[in-house]
Parts: C-alpha cells; structure tokens; sequence
C-alpha cells in the first residue's frame, strides 16, 4: 500500500481501478444490449416507454435508484457526521406523495394513457399552465443533475489521483452513451444493477463499523456526540437543521411521486396498472429501509472516527467527502473491495443523471419538438429525442463546474430547487382538490410563487451563513498507533487545529457578531430549508385569491377524471360508454385498448360478457 501523506489520502490500487472500469463497462454493455437487441430503440414508444411492458422488479428498482441518488448515499450519511440525524424526516414529505400517487395520481395518469405527466395541468386548466408545469421541472432537472454529477466526481476525487475536470467528463460521457443508446429499458435495467451496488455499499459500511465497535457502542458514541438528535423541532426559521424544517419545510418531497416525471415515467411503463401499484408500494418500503440504512451508515462513521476526525487531519476538505473516505479506509487492505463499493457511489449518480436525461428529452420532445415540427416521422423523432439527450448532458456539465460554490450537497439540493419544485406542487394541488381553481388563479400563483421563491433562493445564498457543524475532535489521533499508521503527520498541527475547530463548534452562529459583518435584510436570513414550503404557500394563497377575484372555475363542464373525488365513480362511468363503444364498432374498439391498454384480463372479461349479453338482448328484441 501507498504511504499517504499528511492533507492527502489515495488508497484506489490496481485491482480498484480494474473492478471500477468493469462495473462501469457493465453499465455501457446494458446500453448496447438494448441498442442493439428487440426493436434497436428505434420508436419512441419503445425508446421513452419501454412499449409499456416493464415488470415489478425493474421498475420498483429503478425507482429506488433514482430517489437515492449519489446526493443520498454521500450526503446523507455526511450529513448525519456533520449535523445529526434530523435529515431522516424528508420521508414524511415522500410517504404522503406516495399516499397520493397510489390513490389518485397514479391511476388516472396510467388510465389516460400519458407520456408527459404534465398533460395533466393542460388537461385541468390550460396549455399555459401546462408549459409552467414543464418549465419548473426543466429547471430543477438541469440544477440537480449538475449537484448529483458533482458530488458523486467528489468521491472519485477524495480516494483516486482523478482529477475533478476529469471525473466530471467520464460520468456525464458514460451515462449519456448508455442512455443514447438504450433508452428506458437500459436505464430501467442498468439503475437495478446499480440499486444492488448502493445497497452492498450502505451495509458494508454498516456491517464493518459494526464488527469493529458493535452497534450499541455506535448509537452509544454517537448519542454522546449529539448525532441522534432526531426530536430537534423548534420553530426558529433562521435554522436549517430544525426537525419542522424537515417535515414541514421540505414538502417539496411530495413531488417525488406525484408529479416528477422521471418517477412518474416509470409507472407508466408498467405493463398494468396492478404493477405499477405494486411497484410504488415497493419503493415506499424499500426507501424507508434504505433512509434509516443511510442515516446509520452516518452515525456509524462519526463512531468510528469518534475523536479522529479525518477532516481535522486534513485528510478531507469537504463535508461529502466522508463515507468514500471511510470506504477507501476500512477497506485499504482488502484490494478490489474499495473499487467495487466506490462503484455503489458512481452507479448512483449514473442512475439519477440517465433517468432524468431520459425524463428531460421526453418533455422537450413531446411539449416542444412536435408541437412547432408538426407531422415528423417517428424515426426522426427518436433521433431527435437522442439528441436531445446529447445536449442535456452537455448543458449538465457545464451546471456541475458552477456547484462548489455553492455548498455542500443536501443544503444544495434542499434549497437551491425549492422555488420550482414548490410552485410545480402548488399547481398539482390545486387541479386535483380545488375544482374551483381557475387557470388565471393557477397562472397567478405560479408566477408569484416562482418569482418570490427565486429570489428568496439567491438572497439566502448571497446573506446567509453556512450552519457550524456539531463538535468534532482529532484529539485521539495523537497516541501511538495512530503515529505508526501516518508517521508523517504533525502533531503540533493537529493540535492547534483541533483546538480552534473545536471552540468554534461550541459557539452558536446566532451568536457570533463581528463589526465587518455585512448588512443581510431579515428576510434573507430565513433558512433555505424552508423555500420550498414558502413557494409552496404563496402560490396557493395567490392563486385562490386571484381566483376568487377573476372568478371560479365552472365545475359543469370539468372532466370529472381530472380531480381526486371524481376519479372512481368516473372511470366507471367512462368505462360503460367505451364498452358500449366497442361492442358496436370493433375498430373503434382496437383504437381505444390501443389508448387505454391499461385495461386489467379481469375488466377484458367483464367487457366480453357485457358485450354478449348486449347481443343476445338485441337479439330477442
């Protein structure tokens, strides 16, 4: 092994780089696999649908995969070291979406048949309202690409001799040629891969840190340490790490389900509508296993550097950089080891990135392509779709430089999307439980929503102060067998930082006045955390007004469809025109299963005997 050096640390050996290029080529031959096999990608039906065939296991993978981003299995567990546990209520924001999506959402968006889960908003209110939906998911698919491309190269960086520019190049190359080639089965089939590769990387962490302290003593060291600070809910605003932030601030997670179209694309490639039922009630259990997994996967790190801190060394310079360190250490004299469970963190990225690229060419093509390039063949618009994607990998990139100045990952992603994502739910609650909700109330709120959110979002990255992580130390490092495992490590410097770190940690940020401090309007000094919520709100409110004002919408005339009450009674309604339909007209018949093929073999029995029994009726008559 390597002698590391004081302020660096670079552990990855042959057998490393060799298990992490072949998990990285296993990913680009499910590309050509699917490039080249079946249909060759060569529709669009088959490219952003899969032909509506994929089955339970893939999706409920691939759905996992996605949510759990490279964002998750770094910052989380970062996250937890730096600033306890409190980030685990994110999952009261995604259960609720997952209530509503199995509910309402999911049944009338497979029903209907839709590509783009934005047709829905034209559907309720209007083709404005439809391209409002489309513009915020644009916005917050480019910002968090970029973050996820971003912090999974921050893991390649802290363990390799790979530089930043370097890493960043490959991800984005790699992914944008399995997703070029493979389209939506390749992503579906490559993230199941890569979900085994997160979830072997999360209990690795888990199970070492175990045999080495034993899990008592890691909930016991960490308690000690303040990182299962789970019950912190107060309500000062100007706090990020607040439990209401959590569960109130990030309601933005409801989108998760309901209304992200890259999670929604999934169901909708279910072969029926029982599977992508099953599928979602998968993802809920599966993601709330693997949240309390990454959430102890951090306390087990804090306890395992408990009095050591690799960050007080100099051995990491950002917070995110943590769980790869942790991985490349425990593991150093396990060659191979390192490279297949760095590859858990790069598969990660790889899934969210190729699922949102595919997502983001979708939307692009089916709201702008078509609608100006009207009568396009549906070869060339798979091309098109393609290129699409070669492009958004390219704008992707350019994103990813831009992030380190921003911060460390989870205060990024909880933050910077908050304006779009809360004006996207804003809309999304308003057409499904507020049928009086006019366009011109929905328009409205969107636009003060979004442009408050905004500038809230850039005040508070301009005014506000990072949060002071929870007391850290380096103290233990300095016995004998730390100094045999890094003789070249300076203890006079270790001591003077750890000491300054540690009484700084001790001091409240609320606290700390100095005469240079600059002016930060009180406004801007509310917690990013709270964006989302704050967006989310004033659409609503917004938009009911200006409804009530301009005048409510005329329920008489809505598809009954089309809100959360109305959903049962009217696709039963609906179902006994189109059986009435196809009994009479057999092409009309193949039109409409070809439209709603979402029909189960128990309702295609029940449609054969209705259809009989019409018959022989007319017959007697």
């Amino acid at each position: 092994m390597e002698q590391a050096t004081f302020g660096s640390i670079s552990y990855f050996q042959t057998a490393d780089y060799a298990l992490f290029g072949v998990m990285m080529g296993i990913s680009l031959a499910i590309g050509l696999y699917y490039g080249l096999s079946g249909g060759r990608q060569r529709t669009s039906a088959e490219y952003i649908l899969a032909d509506r065939s994929m089955t339970f296991v893939p999706v409920t993978l691939s759905l996992l995969s996605s949510y759990f981003s490279g964002i998750s299995m770094q910052g989380i567990p970062a996250d937890v070291y730096y600033h306890g546990s409190l980030v685990i209520w994110i999952f009261v924001s995604v259960l609720i979406g997952g209530i509503l999506a199995l509910t309402f959402f999911m049944p009338m968006y497979y029903r209907l048949g839709l590509t783009s889960v934005y047709e829905y908003l034209g559907m309720r209110f209007n083709h404005v309202v439809k391209l409002c939906g489309v513009f915020s998911f644009l916005i917050f698919a480019f910002l968090y690409m970029g973050v996820v491309a971003y912090t999974a190269c921050v893991a390649a960086t802290a363990v390799t001799d790979i530089s930043l520019e370097v890493a960043l190049i490959s991800v984005t190359v790699i992914c944008a040629i399995y997703t070029v080639i493979g389209g939506i089965k390749a992503v579906l089939w490559t993230d199941s891969l890569q979900m085994c590769l997160m979830i072997a990387t999360i209990l690795s962490v888990i199970i070492k840190g175990s045999i080495e302290l034993g899990v008592g003593q890691i909930w016991e060291t960490a308690s000690k340490g303040r990182r299962t600070n789970f019950f912190e809910f107060h309500f000062d605003l100007t706090e990020f790490y607040n439990g209401w932030g959590f569960v109130l601030g990030q309601i933005t997670f409801v989108n998760t389900l309901v209304n992200t179209q890259y999670m929604v694309q999934r169901m909708v490639v279910c072969k029926s509508e029982a599977v992508a039922r099953a599928s979602i009630i998968g993802y809920l259990i599966g993601a709330c296993i693997f949240q309390g997994l990454v959430v102890f996967a951090g306390l087990t790190i804090y306890a395992y550097y408990e009095g050591c801190d690799p960050g007080t060394l100099g051995y990491t310079t950002r917070n995110d950089q943590i769980l790869p360190y942790f991985v490349i250490d425990v593991f150093r004299h396990s060659p191979g080891i390192p490279g297949l469970l760095l590859s858990g963190l790069f598969g990660a990225a790889l899934s969210t990135l190729s699922s949102v690229l595919n997502a983001t060419a979708t939307l692009i093509g089916e709201h702008f392509v078509k609608p100006l390039v009207k009568g396009m063949k549906d070869s060339m618009y798979t091309v098109t779709l393609k290129i699409i994607v070669v492009i958004s990998s390219c704008v992707t990139l350019g994103i990813a430089f831009l992030v380190p100045v921003l911060g460390d990952a989870i205060p990024v992603v909880l933050s910077i999307p908050g304006a779009s994502q809360g004006t996207l739910l804003a809309l999304f609650i308003l057409g499904a439980f507020c049928p009086f909700c006019s366009s011109k109330g929905a328009v409205a709120g969107y636009v003060v929503g979004l442009v408050f959110g905004s500038i809230m979002s850039v005040g508070t990255i301009v005014y506000s102060k990072p949060s002071q992580n929870l007391p850290l130390s380096a103290e233990m490092c300095l016995n004998e067998s730390f100094m045999l495992y890094n003789d070249t490590m300076v203890t006079t410097a270790v001591t003077t930082h750890d000491v300054t770190l540690w009484n700084e940690t001790q001091i409240p940020l609320a606290d700390t006045t100095e005469a240079g401090d600059i002016y930060r309007p009180v406004i801007f000094t509310v917690s990013k955390v709270w964006i989302g919520f704050i967006t989310f709100a004033t659409s609503m409110i917004v938009a009911v007004i200006t409804t009530l004002v301009t005048g409510v919408n005329d329920t008489s005339k809505m598809d009954p469809r089309l809100v959360v009450w109305k959903i049962n009674s009217s696709y039963q309604t609906v179902q006994e025109e189109e059986d009435t339909d196809q009994c009479s007209d057999k092409d009309n018949r193949d039109r409409q299963e070809e439209k709603f093929h979402f029909k189960s073999e128990k309702q295609q029995e029940t449609l054969s005997g209705n259809c009989t029994l019409r018959n022989q009726q007319m017959t007697t008559v």
